[in-house]
């Protein structure tokens, strides 16, 4: 007994040690975001006379369009007025470089934080993005996605639920502004129709594999699937991850005579966590370890799994998050 006792001892000593702010976190919400820096370092003051208005977001949705972005910049200027937004990025999939050439297209967004080891999620139990929760004096009063926070803040200021021709006109205005930011970072994302970046790359059992060599192999017609895999699933940035890997091993059993080739990043993770990734799922395509993500970058693919058909001419077909 005692020597479980020492060694729950130490386990709890371990992870103190690994999520010093998952800990605070729960313990008081209100050291999490009265500490709260920018992503460059910069401290962030809190109004106490508004509500703190935390925006939890995923960068890569904001470049998609799939944001919170226009919704909240639509919301009622008595609401906006009376409330401090602060906008929080997971650590995850993402470096500061990438989030200060994000505020060059998205300068509104700001400040902007990296949630480090989660800490504000933990704390707050967010689970995916867009999400937000609103605080007064630090205490929660509201945590949802943006339908209920339009609800909210609707009952709140006791504001009429049919929009006015005005409202109307802000968000009309808003989303050009917005999809002006979204289209000027879209020119380098490969579409439906463009030619598919060429790229030589080892596989993990040390085959070199170029596109190009790839193509020329494709019969029947069918297109090679690129499926894009992120080797730290599951991860609640990208719900469903499991299920997906489960289905694409389902139809690589069903149509052997598919083209597929994997596309591990490299983020966080080194070759050998990958090998236990793909051992864990059984995994039975060629995979490769994109090293500095250069595929990942030249695809422009920010979700996991993902997946890319590019036909024999080179011609990309599709590209999207669901597996087929």
């Amino acid at each position: 007994m005692k020597k479980i006792i020492v060694n729950l001892m130490v386990i709890i000593g371990v992870l103190a040690v690994y999520y010093p702010l998952t800990v605070n976190a729960y313990n008081s919400n209100k050291t999490t975001v009265s500490n709260l820096q920018t992503f460059t370092g910069q401290p962030i003051t809190q109004d106490k006379n508004k509500l703190t208005h935390l925006v939890f977001i995923d960068v890569w949705r904001s470049y998609e369009g799939k944001g919170d972005e226009k919704m909240i910049a639509a919301l009622p200027n008595i609401f906006l007025k009376q409330s401090q937004q602060i906008w929080i990025q997971p650590e995850i999939n993402v470096t500061n470089a990438q989030l200060a050439e994000f505020q060059q297209y998205f300068s509104h967004i700001k400040p902007l934080v990296i949630d480090k080891k989660f800490a504000l999620m933990r704390a707050f139990n967010v689970w995916q993005s867009p999400f937000h929760v609103l605080l007064e004096d630090n205490k929660k009063i509201f945590s949802g996605d943006a339908t209920a926070l339009s609800a909210f803040v609707t009952k709140k200021y006791n504001l009429v639920t049919n929009q006015s021709s005005a409202v109307v006109e802000k968000i009309n205005d808003t989303e050009n502004i917005i999809d002006k930011a979204t289209l000027a970072v879209k020119h380098a994302k490969p579409l439906i129709g463009d030619i598919a970046p060429s790229f030589t790359a080892n596989t993990l059992t040390g085959k070199q594999v170029t596109l190009s060599a790839t193509l020329t192999k494709l019969t029947n017609n069918k297109p090679l699937n690129l499926i894009f895999l992120d080797a730290l699933c599951p991860m609640p940035q990208f719900p469903g991850c499991e299920a997906k890997i489960a289905q694409l091993n389902e139809l690589m059993k069903v149509d052997n005579k598919r083209e597929w080739l994997a596309v591990v990043n490299s983020y966080y993770v080194n070759e050998d966590y990958v090998k236990d990734f793909v051992k864990k799922f059984d995994l039975k395509l060629s995979i490769i370890f994109d090293q500095n993500n250069q595929i990942y970058r030249a695809y422009d693919v920010y979700a996991s799994p993902y997946q890319i058909k590019v036909n024999r001419q080179g011609f990309i077909e599709s590209r999207s998050d669901s597996i087929n």
